[in-house]
């Protein structure tokens, strides 16, 4: 009788096991299928990428912590091997993020405007971030990130109360100045410091963010505390891209057409060889001299990567119906670095 209960349970177990593997071979192929290319004319496997699942935007809080200067900012978040993964145009590499501060304010708010630059005017919006005081004079702020609504869906917010603590970047963007950042740094004009690198799959992608910061200091709402009280409006809102290779949550009928006749085939390193940030621990941590932003002075041209000379990178049309971004702050701009390989 144990024999036979011996017997019953092996096959049990051989059973879940064969339907696991069934259950593994048929995500497999939902995640990748084979799609026909109109601009090649060939049949390949498509990545299911997501733009959503590829720029942690709960993440995004602990780099605001420990930033001093929408500038800093801006460097953090596009150093190698952190939460950037973000590759818009399926060329194989990580969008540089670019950062502008809002010129639209009042005494009680100010924000930054997170978004990925292809031309003049081919911006695409990431997210917005909003820094919110009940009072002028509190040392921090109410801070609410919201995703755009075409890569991330409706209501997608994070939120923290930091009003009661000194938050440099915020004291930063509530002083009193004439001179609001805008980045100078958009695809193929890159700062001196900055490296391009290649993007990892999605699970790789999301291992290393969760290992660089276990504890998010940001919290998921759909229905924040003080939305309703936000006047004020990001430059890039309503901006985007009409020719996107990442999947997004609301495409327009634009997006949701290229995407269709364009499929990316981009194949997604499965090893994280990006160097991860020295200093990504939260504190008082900051970059060392060289990399202080206020010591970077105008980007500089772009060595070639090695193994031969970059190539022409992707070209991306203007997107129909789209409102003009407006040409980059030309102050301090040097020669561009060379693109993104393809």
């Amino acid at each position: 009788m144990k024999r036979n209960h011996f017997g019953i349970l092996a096959a049990l177990v051989g059973a879940v096991v064969f339907w696991a593997s069934c259950g593994s071979e048929q995500q497999q192929q939902v995640q990748q299928q084979p799609v026909y290319d109109a601009n090649t004319g060939t049949t390949a496997l498509v990545d299911d990428y997501w733009a959503k699942d590829n720029f942690d935007l709960q993440r995004v809080g602990d780099l605001l912590e420990r930033s001093d200067s929408p500038e800093e900012f801006e460097r953090y978040l596009n150093e190698p091997g952190g939460i950037n993964n973000l590759d818009l145009n399926g060329d194989g590499y990580v969008d540089y993020v670019s950062v502008r501060e809002f010129d639209d304010r009042d005494p009680y708010e100010r924000g930054l405007s997170l978004y990925s630059q292809f031309g003049p005017d081919l911006i695409q919006e990431i997210a917005s971030v909003i820094f919110y005081r009940d009072e002028p004079r509190y040392p921090g702020a109410r801070i609410l990130l919201r995703g755009d609504d075409r890569l991330y869906g409706d209501n997608v917010y994070y939120e923290t109360n930091w009003l009661d603590r000194t938050l440099q970047i915020a004291s930063f963007l509530f002083s009193d100045r004439n001179d609001y950042y805008r980045s100078p740094y958009y695809y193929d004009n890159y700062p001196s410091w900055y490296e391009t690198y290649e993007v990892v799959e999605t699970p790789v992608y999301h291992t290393r963010v969760v290992e660089l910061y276990p504890q998010p200091v940001f919290v998921y709402t759909t229905s924040p505390d003080f939305v309703q009280k936000i006047k004020i409006k990001s430059p890039n809102n309503g901006l985007h891209l009409g020719q996107i290779k990442a999947k997004l949550v609301k495409p327009t009928k634009e997006q949701e057409v290229f995407i269709k006749n364009n499929p990316r085939t981009v194949k997604a390193a499965k090893v994280d060889k990006g160097a991860r940030p020295a200093d990504v621990k939260r504190g008082n941590d900051k970059p060392g001299k060289d990399n202080d932003p206020s010591r970077l002075g105008p980007p500089q041209k772009a060595e070639a990567p090695k193994g031969g000379p970059p190539a022409k990178p992707a070209q991306v049309e203007k997107p129909k119906g789209d409102k003009p971004g407006g040409k980059p702050d030309k102050t301090g701009k040097g020669p561009g670095g060379k693109g993104k390989k393809p």
